[in-house]
Order: C-alpha cells, then structure tokens, then sequence
C-alpha cells in the first residue's frame, strides 16, 4: 500500500503540507504510523482530494459547484455563512465569491469597503463588462479566494434590467468562461425574489437555504417549500435546494424547530448545524472568515465540518459526528 509523507501528500494533492497536517487534525484523512514519522495512504489521499491531476485516477475533470445562499427572510446568516464557506473551501482550491446583495454584505466580510469599488456585480450584470474584469483577490492570506463585489449601484439592476431579453440568465452566461477555473462558485443573494435573486438562482447548481434556528415554525417550513418549488421552476442547473440550521443553541426551541426541519427535508437538511459564537459575528465586524479570525473556534469547526460535508469527503456526517462528540465532551 502506498504510503507518503505529508510533504509528499501535499505535493501530489496540490495543496499546501499544512492543508494535509488540518485535514489529519480535522479526521478527514487518516495518520498512519511509519516509523518516528507520521504518513498518510494514497487512497485516502484520492478520497479527500477527489479530481486532482497529481492523484493519477484518471478521472473526467471536475465540474463547477456553483452554490447559492438564499432565502426571502432577511437576518438569517446567508452572507456570513456564504463567507466563511466560502474561506474555509479556498484553502484547497480556487474559489470565486460574487456579491448580488446591494447592501455589499458579502463584500464587507472579506474587508472590502463597497463605496470604492470600480467594478461589480452591477457591471457585469447590467453592462456585460467581462467578469474577468470585475473579479479581486479581498484577503492576501487566501490566495485562492476571489470576489466580485457589489454596493448600492446594484441596486438599479432590476429596474434598469426589466425589459431586458433573457434578463434571468445574465449572471448565468456571464459566469460560463471561468468555471473552469474554480471547483467552486459561491453566490450570497438578496433576501428577496428579485430580478438579482433569480439571476442567482438560475446560474447555481445548488442551493443552500440557511434557516436561523429557533425562531422557525411550522408555517416556516410552509412557505420554505413554496420558495423550492419556485426556485425549481427558474432554475434549470439545479440538482439539489438544502436547508442549514444556523445560528442554533441547545435551547429546547432550537431542537423542536431542527426537528420540524428534518421532518420536512429528511436526508436534505444539512447535518452540520452552525452554532450561535460571537466570534462569527466579531470576525465579520473585523473584515475576515473567522476561520482566520479564530481558527480554533467551534464557529470555525462548524464551518470545516460543513465544508466537508459539501465536499463529500467522508460517509455522511461521519466527521461532523466526531466533531459534536468532541464539543460535547469538552
């Protein structure tokens, strides 16, 4: 069986030695003990890294995840979910964040101030400037993080796109020449079945609806199921709408609603709840994922717990379980 350092690993994944060193910490990939030093196993190695070139598997080349945060009620977490997702999956591979938000939610939590901005979602959208044009690198630290950012300039897209041909699939054919560039696109909507909204949807190919636990009801799920039908029927790329629990507690409350959830959703409601943690709420304040702004806070944990579950790097919810269990004994 072949057996490599994590060096070795590092270099025929691609990424970086400490990448292979969090995912060992993290459970994801299992340490094999050789001698005085730790290794890793080549297939585990495939397991996690699934698609990489240097991994010899002779596989087709991956297609581009693009993901988009979305809900009609507003003050539920999608942009700092959307952020921290998007942080955490830049560590192993390009990532490209876009802002269709006027208020520039997602743009300020990577430290970009909207107000200088020179290029937006509003110039691809609207102008059809190249989107190569509008894309930045928001933090030095992650290199393989990208964004393009918005304000309240886009804010006249939709009533400046209402007469416009094929107004619901601009973003969608503006995105089509860099996919190939990034395994993942993440898209932060606004709270709100605008002409933005439905550019969102209709270039994702999935959907993730955060549900801020503890305030949701019955007739939340209700019309949570009336907003999938809806995003169904605008959005032709779509393969999978699942609902995340966010800002959760262990308040009696907090189980009742994630249990209507589950009785609605089943196996589609994500099984990584992200945890109510002023941290998340003081890193996005300061401008930085809170996996940067405190790597080993249980808010970072959940997002790394949520990332793997996307990735589907491990059997369902395996090292999520591991995860909790740890919280829950510490």
């Amino acid at each position: 069986m072949d057996l490599l350092t994590f060096a070795e690993a590092a270099a025929k994944a691609g990424v970086s030695e400490a990448t292979i060193r969090r995912r060992v910490r993290d459970g994801a990939l299992p340490e094999v003990k050789f001698g005085n030093r730790p290794r890793v196993r080549l297939p585990d190695l495939q397991r996690v890294f699934p698609g990489t070139p240097g991994l010899g598997l002779n596989l087709t080349p991956q297609e581009c995840r693009v993901i988009g945060f979305a809900n009609q009620k507003g003050g539920v977490g999608k942009s700092s979910c959307a952020s921290n997702l998007a942080a955490i999956l830049a560590e192993d591979c390009p990532v490209l964040a876009i802002d269709c938000d006027p208020q520039g939610n997602l743009t300020q939590a990577f430290g970009v101030n909207p107000d200088v901005l020179k290029m937006t979602t509003y110039n691809v959208l609207v102008q059809r400037v190249p989107i190569d044009e509008a894309i930045l690198k928001p933090i030095p630290q992650l290199e393989n993080l990208h964004l393009i950012g918005a304000n309240l300039e886009l804010a006249a897209a939709d009533p400046q796109l209402t007469g416009a041909v094929q107004r619901e699939s601009r973003l969608l054919k503006a995105i089509e020449p860099v996919k190939s560039r990034f395994p993942f696109i993440i898209i932060d909507c606004p709270p709100a079945l605008s002409i933005l909204t439905l550019n969102a949807l209709s270039a994702s190919t999935e959907i993730i609806i955060p549900v801020e636990v503890g305030v949701f009801s019955l007739r939340g799920v209700s019309k949570l199921m009336e907003t999938i039908r809806e995003i169904r029927e605008i959005t032709p790329l779509l393969e999978r709408v699942r609902p995340l629990a966010n800002k959760s507690d262990n308040t009696n409350l907090a189980k009742d609603t994630r249990a209507e959830l589950e009785a609605a959703f089943g196996t589609e409601l994500f099984y990584t709840g992200i945890r109510q943690r002023n941290p998340i709420r003081e890193a996005q304040a300061a401008g930085l994922p809170v996996s940067l702004y405190r790597p080993r806070d249980d808010g970072t944990l959940d997002f790394r717990a949520l990332a793997d579950e996307i990735r589907g790097a491990v059997p369902h919810g395996e090292n999520v379980a591991k995860a909790l269990s740890k919280k829950e004994t510490s």
